[in-house]
């Protein structure tokens, strides 16, 4: 085993990765269980989660946030409409458009995946502080927007195509 870094934020680099590279381990395992592939599972949370901030997320959003090309991620809808997962509606304000919606089987898919990367961390967050849980909240939201920000750059110069 190396030494661990000096440079403290080398060090908070390098938590970040295991950290990440674990969490994607237990989509697959997670994904697995479920009958599924990691990223259909990762598909089920972004539905979930644009259902839940109020605004159902469309293939082409569900592109951009899996970093899949559009005939990807019709592909993926496919498989996850045949499996009862999530339907297609047509969007109300444009009927051109179309909606991406999780059945109660998808919203249970992606609620397992949370609640089990959640269940991961709930005992070392119940030993910090309501200040201390509110850093690491801070934080978490901080980097995660530096990270997206990161992957939009590389986007621009470098567009996804079919």
């Amino acid at each position: 085993m190396t030494p661990p870094a000096a440079d403290p934020v080398v060090r908070i680099g390098e938590r970040l990765h295991v950290l990440a590279a674990g969490a994607e381990r237990i989509v697959e395992v997670v994904a697995r269980a479920s009958r599924m592939r990691a990223t259909e599972l990762h598909a089920l949370v972004a539905i979930a989660s644009a259902e839940q901030a109020g605004a159902p997320a469309t293939p082409g959003d569900l592109a951009q946030a899996l970093r899949l090309t559009t005939g990807a991620i019709t592909g993926l809808v496919d498989r996850l409409v045949r499996s009862g997962h999530v339907r297609r509606e047509a969007d109300t304000a444009d009927r051109r458009r179309v909606r991406l919606v999780c059945r109660e089987a998808g919203r249970a898919a992606a609620s397992e995946l949370l609640h089990t990367l959640a269940g991961r961390a709930n005992a070392v967050l119940l030993a910090l502080t309501a200040e201390e849980r509110g850093v690491v909240d801070r934080f978490l939201d901080d980097v995660g927007f530096a990270t997206t920000a990161y992957l939009h750059t590389h986007e621009i110069r470098r567009p996804l195509s079919d």
